[in-house]
This record gives C-alpha cells, sequence and structure tokens, in this order.
C-alpha cells in the first residue's frame, strides 16, 4: 500500500511537470485542453486507484470514477486527432477527395466488404457525435447508478436479467464500442498524416490503459464473486477483491 501510495504522488509529480510544459508551449486553447486532459489519464487512474485500495468498500466509487474519466477522454482524444489537423473544417477539406476505410474495430474489422466513403463535414459531425453519446451517456449512468445504489436498487454482482446494473453496464458497453468506431477511422488516416505527431504512440498507450484498467477490474471481480480470495475481517472477500 506504501509503494502504490509513493508511484501514486510521482504520477502526480510527472503529470504536474508535463502540464506545466503544455500551458507554456502549446498556444491553441483547444490542442492545450485536450492534451491536458488525455495526459492526465494515468495520473487520474494512479490516484483515484490509490483511494480504492485504501479503502477497500469503496470500489465501485472506483470503477465509476475511472469509467466516467475514460469516458470523457475517449472524446477529447477525437478532438486531438482532429486539431493536429487544424479543426474541422481542415479535416474534411483534406479528405473530401480521399476514399476512407470504414472497416476497423471494434465494430466493423471483420466486413472488409464494407464500401470506402468520403469525409463530408456531416459525416464528420456523425463521428463526433457517435464519441460524444459515450462521454455524456457515462456520467449520466454513473449519476443514475448512485442514486440507485443509495436506496439499494443498484447492485454490480447482480448479473440476473432482472438487474439494472447488468442491463445499464450492457448498454455503456455498446456505446463504448459505437465511441471506439469513429475514432478508430479517423486515427487510422491520423496515424499516417500525423506521424510527427507520434499519433500511434500515444493513442496505443491510451488503449493499454483502457484495456489494462478493465481487465484488470474484471479478473478481481470474478475471482471475488467465486469466493477464490478468502474473506479478512473487516472485510468479505468481495471487498478484497
Amino acid at each position: 500500500m506504501g509503494i502504490l501510495t509513493i508511484l501514486s504522488i510521482i504520477s502526480l509529480i510527472v503529470y504536474l511537470e508535463e502540464a506545466l510544459y503544455i500551458i507554456k508551449k502549446i498556444q491553441c486553447p483547444m490542442k492545450k485542453k485536450t492534451s491536458l486532459w488525455n495526459s492526465a489519464a494515468p495520473m487520474v487512474v494512479s490516484i483515484i486507484t490509490c483511494f480504492g485500495l485504501w479503502i477497500p468498500r469503496s470500489a465501485m466509487f472506483v470503477e465509476i470514477g475511472i469509467g466516467t474519466y475514460f469516458a470523457l477522454c475517449f472524446y477529447f482524444t477525437l478532438m486531438v486527432i482532429i486539431e493536429g489537423y487544424g479543426g474541422k473544417d481542415a479535416i474534411v477539406r483534406r479528405f473530401e477527395s480521399t476514399d476512407i476505410h470504414i472497416n476497423t474495430g471494434p465494430c466493423c474489422c471483420c466486413c472488409p466488404c464494407l464500401p470506402r466513403i468520403k469525409l463530408t463535414k456531416k459525416k464528420m459531425n456523425i463521428f463526433i457525435l457517435g464519441v460524444f453519446q459515450m462521454a455524456f451517456l457515462k456520467p449520466l449512468f454513473t449519476f443514475i447508478g448512485l442514486i440507485l445504489w443509495s436506496d439499494g436498487i443498484y447492485n454490480t454482482e447482480d448479473v440476473s436479467s432482472t438487474s439494472i446494473a447488468l442491463w445499464m453496464n450492457v448498454t455503456l458497453g455498446v456505446c463504448t464500442m459505437l465511441a471506439l468506431w469513429p475514432i478508430g477511422i479517423l486515427f487510422r488516416e491520423a496515424r499516417v498524416h500525423l506521424a510527427e505527431y507520434n499519433m500511434g504512440t500515444k493513442f496505443a498507450i491510451f488503449q493499454l490503459l483502457l484495456v489494462l484498467t478493465t481487465l484488470q477490474s474484471s479478473i478481481f471481480s470474478i475471482l471475488g464473486n467465486s469466493g477464490v480470495l478468502p474473506c479478512v475481517p473487516p472485510y468479505a472477500y468481495k471487498s478484497r477483491s
């Protein structure tokens, strides 16, 4: 617990140094805001999980906090790509005469027969809306979940067909896949045309962080629900997981 606390403090210091650098070097307000938000992801995850370790019964709030932050980061990741081209109008002008692949993950990676499209302002707005719905619905569902949890209705451990938590999480899972699709489409083009911004590395690190936090939480939840982790008072096995 001491090691994680020290590492979390180091993560905070590293981010503060990076934030000062971004504030001084980047002049565009939108690019500065998106860079500050996305760069904070490792630090936010580290600090929230540190609180979760010190206060085991706050596990649900830890998952909600990390999930909400990542939902916002989805939107800002798309904004980073758009601002890399110089804005929405600039990216439309750049690709209005170029065929864009849409057979990318996680929705259509297995559909190579899908036609290529030409990017227009309307399609660009649909891409942005597809990502924004995740940034909007995740905090909204989080707020509703907390209200229902305080009344004893929302229970993430209940996986029955009548569980409100199960259906809310399934809906958010579908929304997440739909949000990743537009990002994947534009990232495929940005990886080549914005190579000088290291978009490939930034996106890979963001995806790795997302997979690790999601997979790690799921593994320990399964172990806790199956009773593999022992019960050590004052915490039950599910709280210890």
